[in-house]
């Protein structure tokens, strides 16, 4: 293969042309569940900074690397899928046995899959980031005292296990141009772990969590807003006071001019 046999590779490109379908439907797929992601880690975070009060920091980061890293694997997934597409029609409607068209396209193809390898390298290790980041907030968050109900602390640690076997995956892809066939062996077993068993459980644990932990941090909001309301009506009524009695600004000339005023006209009533 190393020599580029022209009738090798054409062999290669009827084979993978025979897949085009289900190979353009799962890198849809993938592309949109990759984005579709960030929704629920969003909603978590926002949820665990208690509404942007509680380490903005750590939150806002986790929220801009998830939009930042999703919409990277989105445009990633979809300019691979067309430019697979493309290569395919090429290999099926140009002739490429003359002019060693066939060596051509699958160099073309080769440098296109490799920088796919750093785009799923990538991802992984956004995945270890924000798997890690979410389980120290929930673990501080359930360190605290007097906290409503928060997320489960083994969820937390079933996000770690996923965080740990994301690092190795994006260093077994990494490591494939060292050992190509062991690495990328080690490489699919990893995802194959990630992406079909502990990622669906992960989001499965979320999914029974998140409708508590919503009712919790809404009814802690309304509470909030209610004590702030009642406080700022009492500094009001402070800042009002009692109202003075009628008569009470009246200097003592006025009340003395009104009295003899009453007294002359009691006399000559009289």
């Amino acid at each position: 293969m190393t020599e580029l046999d022209p009738n090798y590779i054409k062999d290669e490109w009827d084979f993978r042309y025979d897949g085009q379908t289900l190979e353009t439907v799962t890198g849809l797929l993938g592309a949109v569940a990759w984005f579709s992601l960030c929704i629920p880690i969003l909603e978590t975070s926002w949820m665990l900074s208690k509404g942007g009060t509680k380490r903005t920091g750590s939150h806002a980061f986790l929220c801009i690397f998830t939009i930042g890293s999703s919409l990277v694997e989105l445009i990633a997934k979809l300019m691979f899928v067309g430019m697979n597409n493309t290569a395919e029609w090429i290999s099926s409607k140009f002739t490429l046995n003359d002019w060693d068209g066939w060596k051509t396209l699958e160099v073309a193809f080769i440098v296109v899959r490799g920088a796919m390898v750093w785009v799923d390298a990538f991802e992984y290790f956004a995945l270890f980031l924000i798997m890690t980041l979410i389980g120290l907030s929930v673990l501080a968050e359930n360190r605290a005292e007097g906290t409503s109900i928060t997320f489960d602390n083994k969820w937390a640690i079933f996000g770690f296990v996923i965080g740990i076997s994301s690092l190795i995956e994006f260093s077994a892809d990494v490591l494939r141009f060292v050992n190509w066939g062991w690495f990328s062996r080690a490489a699919l077993i990893v995802s194959v772990f990630n992406s079909i068993i502990a990622l669906p459980i992960w989001l499965l644990l979320l999914g029974l969590q998140l409708p508590h932990v919503r009712h919790a941090f809404e009814k802690s909001s309304s509470s909030v807003v209610e004590s702030e309301s009642s406080s700022s009506a009492k500094t009001d009524d402070k800042e009002g006071g009692e109202q003075p009695p009628s008569g009470a600004f009246q200097s003592p000339e006025t009340n003395f001019q009104t009295d003899a005023a009453a007294t002359t006209a009691v006399g000559e009533l009289s």
